[in-house]
C-alpha cells in the first residue's frame, strides 16, 4: 500500500508544474496601443467611411495628429457603453419614482 503522502506530495508538484507552464505560455498581455481608422473599422464592423462621418460630426472620441485620426480603445468602449437603450422596467421605475416624487394636486 503506497503512502497517501507521498501520493498529495506527487499531485502538488503535477499542479505546481502545471501553474508555471501556463504562467510562462501565455502571459496576458493589454494593447494600450492607439487605434487607428483601419483598427477602429475592424473593432466597431463599421465602414471606413462610417469611421470618418462619426469623427466628422465630433460623436466619436478621438484624437488628431495631423491628417491621421487615432482612437483609445478606452475612449471608445465608454462611448459604446454610454448609449444604453432603457428597459421598459427602467422606464416604469423612472415614472412610478416621479409619481411618487411629484404628487398630483388637485
Amino acid at each position: 500500500m503506497e503512502n497517501p503522502f507521498e501520493l498529495i506530495l506527487e499531485r502538488l508538484d503535477r499542479i505546481e508544474k502545471a501553474i508555471a507552464s501556463l504562467n510562462t505560455t501565455n502571459p496576458i498581455q493589454v494593447n494600450n496601443a492607439p487605434m487607428d481608422v483601419k483598427d477602429l473599422s475592424e473593432y466597431l464592423k463599421l465602414s471606413v467611411s462610417a469611421i470618418y462621418k462619426l469623427t466628422s460630426t465630433s460623436e466619436i472620441p478621438h484624437y488628431k495628429s495631423g491628417k491621421r485620426l487615432y482612437f483609445k480603445k478606452e475612449d471608445i468602449d465608454e462611448w459604446i457603453f454610454s448609449h444604453r437603450i432603457k428597459t421598459r422596467d427602467d422606464i416604469e421605475k423612472e415614472a412610478m419614482e416621479y409619481i411618487r416624487k411629484n404628487p398630483r394636486r388637485f
